[in-house]
């Protein structure tokens, strides 16, 4: 059963991608009800593990941050931040792969705000070219730790090999851009 996976690990990711967005498209913001973080806890660690069989060890879909993408440790609960982020144009980003940050922790959200061209007139804002795409994990004071990069999107069946892949990832522009949103200051990364 394992090599039918692999063997077909193209179509069956296009389709479990065209899928999820229809049904993104379908049930619009009632979408972001969905309890994404606790599924993908689960099926992320799956599809990484069939991914790095069938396409080779440099694709990913569970991996660990590096401090050089630290933006800022806040003093506040994450909840909040998702807040800010989501007023800010941010929405949930199932199809991101799972982090870890480098203290250990399994992040406790993942958001895009995508950006760029769109793959044709009218297509929905989530369909953008690239994305900013910003995790949040718990910092050990209680508060905090928000990462960012920009890169390609994952929602886009023509980008999402390139996208798992890190193709063109660019971790400076990325804590430039979710700092601004966000109004926080820039912190140097810390030491791991």
């Amino acid at each position: 059963m394992i090599d039918t996976v692999t063997d077909n690990i193209y179509a069956i990711v296009t389709a479990a991608i065209v899928m999820i967005g229809i049904a993104r498209a379908y049930y619009g913001p009632e979408f972001n009800e969905v309890p994404w973080q606790p599924l993908r806890r689960v099926f992320i660690p799956l599809a990484h593990t069939i991914a790095k069989r069938s396409l080779g060890e440099d694709f990913y879909a569970a991996y660990e941050v590096s401090p050089a993408e630290h933006v800022s440790t806040l003093n506040i609960k994450p909840e909040v931040v998702i807040k800010d982020l989501e007023e800010a144009g941010y929405v949930v980003e199932p199809l991101a792969g799972l982090k870890t940050d480098w203290n250990g922790n399994t992040e406790v959200a993942s958001y895009a705000r995508h950006r760029g061209s769109k793959p044709f007139p009218g297509a929905p804002e989530w369909l953008r070219r690239r994305q900013v795409h910003v995790t949040l994990f718990p910092a050990p004071s209680g508060g905090t730790i928000v990462t960012a990069h920009e890169e390609y999107n994952s929602w886009r069946p023509d980008l999402a090999e390139q996208h798992y892949r890190g193709v063109t990832q660019d971790i400076q522009k990325g804590r430039l851009l979710a700092a601004s949103d966000l109004g926080i200051a820039i912190e140097s990364p810390p030491e791991p």
